[in-house]
């Protein structure tokens, strides 16, 4: 072999090599969740990947402090009573429109867009915020979450820290404000 030959023969592996080290590095990227308890995910600012589909095409990886009280709400369109929980939800939205201090993230694990819209569609729902929205095809990120329920919500501090975790369905009228007040004062679950 000649010189120029091995040069090119090591550069190669030497690529292949890092490219290797790079995916699996990046796919251990993965805030640690504690399989044997029955909470969410502790802290999103721990590192890794939180990967959500969203409508503009850009996606979003939910890792890190979001600086204000973030809630990630869970929706499988397969449980009957997602239209409801969601119906009501939109309402909690639509009238919180102008509060700065949280956001409300909806993960439907979903195949697409397309199929989301729909289900939203058939089932009359008309979201007063569209970019909440995301979609988790494959359902990889609903369970690096620790989701798992149908229907369940997780509240979590600026910080980043689960608050509280609603199993099941929440009563926004009634639960969702105290929540987000309890997430944003410093609460969590740890």
């Amino acid at each position: 072999m000649t010189p120029s030959k091995r040069r090119l023969a090591f550069a190669v592996a030497f690529a292949v090599a890092f490219a290797g080290l790079f995916l699996a590095y990046r796919s251990a990227l993965v805030p640690a969740t504690h399989a044997d308890h029955d909470h969410g995910l502790l802290n999103i600012d721990a590192g890794g990947h939180l990967d959500v589909e969203t409508r503009d095409g850009k996606g979003r990886n939910l890792v890190g402090a979001p600086g204000k009280v973030l809630v990630v709400h869970f929706v499988d369109p397969e449980d009957g009573a997602a239209a409801d929980e969601l119906r009501e939800l939109f309402a909690y939205q639509g009238a919180q429109r102008q509060d700065a201090t949280s956001e409300i993230v909806v993960l439907v694990k979903t195949e697409s867009f397309a199929t989301l819209d729909a289900w939203l569609a058939k089932n009359g729902l008309v979201p007063p915020v569209p970019a909440a929205l995301t979609v988790d095809p494959e359902g990889k990120t609903t369970l690096k979450f620790n989701n798992r329920r149908p229907l369940e919500t997780m509240f979590f501090g600026p910080d980043g820290k689960l608050a509280s975790q609603a199993r099941g369905r929440l009563d926004w009228k009634l639960d969702a404000r105290r929540r987000i007040a309890e997430a944003g004062s410093g609460a969590s679950i740890e």
